[in-house]
């Protein structure tokens, strides 16, 4: 099972899934995606023969990584200035 990244919908209804262990897209029917899918969700797929056979929804990593973007996002919007000068 691998990880991947629910990257974009296409044109063709199609849903982009990247897996960076192997370094592969692979495009398959949005209509095989768990209910809950959006771009951004993180997925556990098995792969066989270059196919994607299953997918699942991985919560935790999805919420792990929202979790981080926000706190980021929190820093950032805390600044109150930047450290470079205006010309």
């Amino acid at each position: 099972m691998y990880s991947g990244y629910l990257d974009r919908f296409t044109d063709t209804n199609d849903a982009l899934i990247l897996v960076d262990a192997l370094q592969q897209q692979f495009h398959v029917p949005a209509d095989l995606l768990p209910t809950d899918s959006t771009v951004g969700t993180w997925l556990l797929v098995d792969i066989e023969e270059d196919n994607i056979v299953s997918i699942q929804i991985d919560v935790d990593k999805t919420q792990a990584i929202t979790n981080e973007v926000e706190e980021r996002m929190q820093r950032l919007k805390s600044r109150k200035s930047s450290r470079f000068k205006r010309s």
